[in-house]
């Protein structure tokens, strides 16, 4: 007999950084406020941020060194995971952009995942991943094996997974590519009370936002291009290539780090508008922009081609390359877009209607 409210426990993969995995299980949580939330490893601060910090309890300790290298323990995280204990449960509600799927309750309940990506490196990005990350064929060889390995991994637990959800098209198209499963595309949330336009004016500079982390986000290329154009830029966000992006980056270039939402959302609603050269499976940044009323200037590819209306609310480029972005900062004009246009389009994304998706989702899994 299944309860008026169902017993829920949340998973998520790696609570280190707070960014836009991390938004869509706060919602989650918010959701569902008696739901214990696991994951594999994270930061209380996280935690705190997420508001979650009383009910979170991660797989492994949080110890600074283990939060550092943990990338490594990659090839035992299937392992790891599916052998872990959760609290009993009606559903598991997985936010999986890596290894978060792979929970399962005693008992193995239906099974809810809202998958970000199916795991980049093994499956969409591969060469990107091993061009950056290995040095000669050895290496290429190792990482070849891993990802193959993960693969297999992955499409087991897929096999598992009661109901697939996700927040684009892009997304679906892989998850059925990948696993031969279809997803129910809910969206993704987006606070539109919290970020929402300001009637003071921008202040002329390029916003770049999120995790500094190479490759898929392409921040260094984007700070090629504006290095050309010569346009004030602030940059908000941390993450491990951030000494990296500073040595590339032009005289132009403020580095802000890590923001907290407030600051984040008076950011966004003094730029002139926001970069975004990314492909994200689906991308909040760009929606958040669009909820404070400012245009945004994106790459054609991964969530941002069905959330970036072309002369609506910004203009799409066609390549991760210096020359192409450059050329759309040369011919991109913020002052003509309307802001009120641009905020409507946004609010279709609003955290409310998300959770009555989501919740949707859940509950037809236990019928």
């Amino acid at each position: 007999m299944i309860r008026d409210e169902p017993r829920v426990v949340i998973t998520h993969d790696f609570m280190e950084i707070y960014g836009g995995a991390e938004r869509v299980t706060q919602e989650m949580a918010g959701e569902f406020p008696d739901a214990p939330v696991i994951s594999i490893l994270g930061r209380p601060s996280v935690a705190e941020r997420m508001q979650v910090a009383g009910r979170w309890r991660p797989v492994l300790p949080s110890r600074p060194g283990l939060l550092r290298r943990y990338r490594w323990l990659t090839p035992a995280f299937p392992v790891l995971v599916r052998t872990a204990r959760l609290p009993e449960a009606d559903v598991v509600l997985s936010s999986s952009y890596a290894f978060a799927h792979h929970f399962s309750a005693r008992g193995h309940p239906p099974h809810v995942c809202y998958c970000h990506s199916p795991l980049r490196f093994a499956w969409s990005m591969t060469e990107d991943y091993a061009t950056r990350w290995t040095a000669g064929p050895v290496s290429t060889r190792a990482f070849g094996a891993l990802a193959a390995g993960m693969r297999a991994a992955d499409r087991r637990a897929a096999a598992r997974v009661t109901t697939y959800c996700t927040q684009s098209p892009y997304t679906a198209e892989q998850i059925e590519r990948f696993y031969a499963r279809t997803a129910r595309v809910i969206g993704a949330p987006v606070d539109c009370e919290l970020f929402h336009p300001d009637d003071d004016g921008d202040d002329g500079y390029v916003l770049l936002c999120g995790r500094l982390i190479e490759p898929y986000k392409k921040m260094g290329v984007a700070l090629d291009a504006l290095r050309r154009v010569g346009r004030p830029v602030v940059v908000a966000g941390d993450g491990p290539a951030m000494a990296e992006l500073r040595a590339r980056a032009g005289a132009e270039v403020r580095f802000v780090g890590h923001l907290e939402d407030s600051e984040l959302v008076r950011v966004m609603q003094r730029a002139a508008f926001l970069l975004f050269p990314s492909r994200d499976d689906f991308g909040l940044l760009p929606v958040e922009a669009m909820a404070c009323g400012r245009p945004v200037l994106a790459y054609a590819g991964g969530g941002a081609q069905f959330t970036v209306v072309p002369g609506v609310t910004g203009e799409l480029f066609g390549e991760q390359t210096a020359d192409s972005i450059a050329d759309a900062l040369d011919r991109f004009r913020p002052e003509r877009y309307d802001s009120a246009s641009i905020r409507s389009h946004a609010e279709q994304w609003d955290s409310r209607a998300f959770r009555a998706r989501l919740r949707e989702a859940v509950l037809d899994a236990l019928r």
